[in-house]
């Protein structure tokens, strides 16, 4: 297999995987781990919200703690600014992917060997 022909596979591979974006708005005390990432304080209750967006079928699946709705309406609204966003970045991304695979698909076409 090339080179390209590997490449190709990858992404094909992986636009199987990419079935739903999650977004999360979330709330809780961070701390540096051990990788030296920032991180939440692990045992901790986080308050926030999660959304799934199915990219085959468009439905949206919301979560949200109550507390979090109740005392951060500033970020509820921040939150559904993202879900939107989010239908823009899927179209973005997807317009991406598809002229990678067809740029890599003419490369191949034009050098078989690579």
């Amino acid at each position: 297999m090339t080179k390209i022909e590997e490449i190709l596979q990858k992404i094909e591979n992986g636009i199987l995987d990419l079935t739903q974006l999650r977004i999360q708005t979330v709330m809780g005390r961070l701390e540096v781990n051990p990788k030296n990432e920032i991180d939440f304080t692990p045992g901790q209750e986080i308050e926030g919200i999660i959304s799934k967006i199915d990219l085959l079928d468009g439905d949206i699946t919301t979560q949200i703690t109550e507390k979090f709705y109740q005392n951060y309406p500033e970020l509820v609204k921040f939150h559904q600014s993202r879900e939107a966003r989010g239908h823009e970045i899927i179209e973005g991304n997807m317009q991406a992917l598809a002229s990678i695979i067809a740029t890599l698909r003419g490369m191949y076409k034009e050098n078989p060997a690579s």
